[in-house]
């Protein structure tokens, strides 16, 4: 039976529309050089109307790994979905968790170079402290034309900026290359609509409560297409420029901050109890920042050093908060 043998490492994926890419995906996480009985891959379909669901349906009798689909189809969402699929590999007492989005391509080491900088880290810090582990990404487009062999350097994003007042603004965590221990995913336990993301607010917990590290390598092709959730922008002077001009015109950089309160607001609730004395002071001024002078707002931002990556976005933010 498939909750009798012992895992190690759950492979959460999620998939919407997504049979243009989904079986290239499925090649490569069956390619995997990490033990692959170790391994449970637990999928779910978010409503999709294309094939998606028959394929992963097709892969739980025909696959070299096991597999587990969830039978619920209802769209609830990216995250919700990686909710509940984080929560069923509860079920199935694995050590850690990886998520997984449908149109990307992993290296044949992703697995093995992720865990073994988890054991790393274990091995620090200990089992029961929060940990997670991410790393860089090759940006290709639709059929594998390399758009920037380094996620990191096309956005201008520097991981050691991991600091829960740097997470506030700029999240440095891509879902779709993390590993969390068990300790994280029982401190997450659910992911608030009020979230922005999910690898986001699994990133400002693991910062807060946790630890997190990074493996500065490329360890899986990140494909840009017209049907992504999320995606890479290239970051440059013209790109900067662009949303600068549409910001100084729209005069709405504050309200682009909003949905960062909101998150930050709902992290307070949620974690209030949990919190020491410098990060609840710092969650609960920045409940006010909309409500702030523009004087008070830079001073805000300095005192708690809340940036963003980049030179260009921090001006921004000065200038039009």
């Amino acid at each position: 039976m498939l909750n009798e043998k012992k895992y190690v490492i759950a492979i959460c994926l999620s998939s919407y529309n997504g049979e243009k890419f989904l079986q290239q995906q499925l090649r490569s996480i069956a390619n995997q050089s990490y033990e692959l009985s170790k391994i449970l891959l637990i999928a779910r379909d978010d409503g999709s109307i294309d094939k998606s669901y028959e394929i992963l349906h097709k892969l739980v009798n025909n696959a070299v790994i096991d597999v587990k689909l969830l039978n619920d189809r209802t769209n609830y969402g990216i995250k919700k979905s990686f909710e509940i699929l984080m929560l069923k590999a509860f079920e199935f007492g694995v050590k850690y968790i990886m998520f997984c989005d449908q149109d990307d391509i992993w290296n044949t080491d992703k697995v093995e170079k992720t865990y073994n900088k988890m054991q790393e880290l274990e091995g620090i810090h200990g089992k029961n402290i929060p940990l997670l582990v991410h790393s860089d990404l090759t940006v290709v487009g639709e059929k594998l034309d390399l758009i920037s062999p380094s996620f990191w350097n096309y956005q201008h994003i520097d991981p050691f900026k991991d600091s829960p007042n740097r997470l506030l603004l700029h999240n440095v965590v891509t879902g779709c290359t993390m590993m969390i221990n068990r300790a994280l995913a029982e401190k997450v336990k659910t992911i608030p609509d009020e979230a922005i993301m999910h690898d986001w607010w699994i990133a400002l917990v693991a910062s807060i409560f946790g630890k997190i590290a990074y493996i500065d390598k490329p360890l899986m092709f990140y494909r840009q297409h017209g049907q992504n959730d999320t995606g890479a922008k290239k970051y440059g002077f013209y790109y900067v420029c662009k949303r600068l001009v549409m910001k100084f015109c729209t005069k709405k950089y504050t309200s682009q901050l909003d949905k960062h309160i909101i998150q930050a607001n709902t992290f307070l609730e949620i974690y209030h109890n949990d919190l020491d004395d410098n990060n609840k002071t710092m969650l609960q001024a920045f409940q006010q920042f909309s409500h702030l002078s523009k004087l008070q707002k830079i001073i805000f931002l300095f005192k708690y050093k809340i940036w963003k990556n980049g030179f260009m976005r921090n001006l921004g933010l000065v200038v039009f908060a």
